[in-house]
């Protein structure tokens, strides 16, 4: 679980899109990332520019001086510039374009996995909050039989034992409620280290979307196109790897002035040189082996993401197919359950039916309640998760 950077709470979000960006705002990763294509941009203009690399200026004078003191005098100006190898330019430039590419898709996935986080949380407080309020409303309708047993008890019509059955029904809510309450509040703290905020926005049910396609083609997840661009620059770096099959050459311009005696006149003189290494497989094979490492494992990370994706986009499509079957199937339970419990009620209240019957006629009706309203927080959280598969940002 990534470090999250430690802020005040805010004020109510209004939207979800203003609780994706705060929650970008507060990662550390994501924040790497967008500072790294700072970095990446800066190359360019080491790519862009006339020289390899920075000229250097040398001074220096020689006199004997010291020595005889015959009058030997020479002064020194030397300039120096390291000069692009044949081709050795353009795979710099396009190692760059490759980076710049790479950054900004690798910060697109970082945002899609950052809202499946957020939309994580964000289900968890739901379903946590579905759960506390079906459990509190067990309570209160746990209460209130009591209360009703307990004047029975008191008239008469019932047995102390029945009693003691709706005090444990009584506190066997209140402890659901407990505890029910107790997850609500670790999933919101959860949901306010991601964001900063308190409360979760109005419009957390997301549409179903289908991701976008361009002139026919398969939308392209922002996971596998950054494994794409990764391989890309991978590629372009063996490219630059191979243009630099040695160090830089070096053009120098010498001026000198100076004479060899006394007696003799001032001469000045300039040098034109040019420094040439060469490249041995000393150098050059550790880079290469190194460029194609990257090569390989850039390659292997596409084929990982492409069947990652794929698995996990036809597991969301099953899943959501599932919550609107379950959905439809817990609406008839509740439907059946809820008129099970007026019937039984009734018996009760004529005192043809004993408690325990009402009891069980009840929780099978809570039951069926809870099943139908979760299951409605999880079909919500299944398009939600589609959404997520589709690479789609809420």
């Amino acid at each position: 679980m990534p470090i999250l950077l430690a802020t005040p709470l805010l004020a109510d979000a209004q939207t979800l899109h203003e609780v994706v960006n705060a929650a970008y705002a507060r990662d550390p990763r994501l924040l790497a990332a967008e500072a790294k294509g700072e970095e990446v941009r800066a190359g360019r203009l080491q790519a862009d520019a006339l020289l390899a690399g920075p000229p250097a200026l040398a001074i220096g004078q020689r006199t004997d001086r010291p020595l005889d003191n015959a009058g030997k005098r020479e002064f020194e100006v030397e300039l120096s510039a390291p000069l692009w190898l044949p081709g050795q330019r353009g795979a710099q430039q396009a190692l760059v374009s490759a980076e710049e590419a790479e950054n900004e898709l690798e910060v697109a996935a970082l945002r899609l996995e950052l809202a499946g986080e957020l939309r994580e949380a964000i289900w968890t407080v739901r379903l946590a909050e579905g759960e506390r309020q079906l459990a509190v409303d067990r309570a209160d309708t746990a209460r209130k039989l009591e209360a009703e047993v307990a004047r029975r008890v008191s008239a008469g019509d019932l047995a102390r034992s029945d009693l003691l059955l709706a005090q444990g029904e009584r506190l066997a809510g209140e402890q659901a409620a407990l505890e029910a309450e107790n997850r609500t509040v670790q999933a919101r703290r959860r949901y306010a280290l991601l964001t900063g905020f308190a409360a979760l926005p109005v419009d957390v049910d997301e549409p179903r979307r289908e991701a976008d396609s361009q002139a026919g083609a398969a939308p392209i997840h922002p996971r596998i196109d950054a494994a794409r661009r990764a391989l890309a620059r991978a590629h372009a770096k063996l490219q630059a790897v191979q243009a630099e099959s040695r160090d830089a050459p070096e053009l120098t311009v010498q001026y000198q002035r100076g004479r060899d005696d006394f007696d003799s006149p001032t001469r000045d003189n300039v040098r034109v040189g040019i420094r040439i290494p060469f490249g041995t497989d000393a150098r050059n094979r550790p880079l290469v082996a190194a460029a194609n490492t990257e090569i390989v494992k850039a390659d292997a990370d596409l084929r990982v993401a492409e069947a990652t994706v794929a698995a996990e986009l036809n597991e969301a499509r099953a899943a959501l197919a599932n919550a609107e079957r379950a959905s439809a199937l817990a609406e008839q339970r509740h439907v059946a359950a809820a008129e099970n419990l007026k019937l039984t009620r009734k018996g009760f209240d004529l005192g043809e039916l004993p408690l325990a019957q009402l009891l069980r006629a009840q929780a099978q009706a809570q039951e069926a309640e809870s099943a139908r309203t979760l299951q409605k927080t999880a079909l919500a959280q299944a398009v939600a998760r589609l959404n997520q598969a589709q690479g789609l940002l809420p």
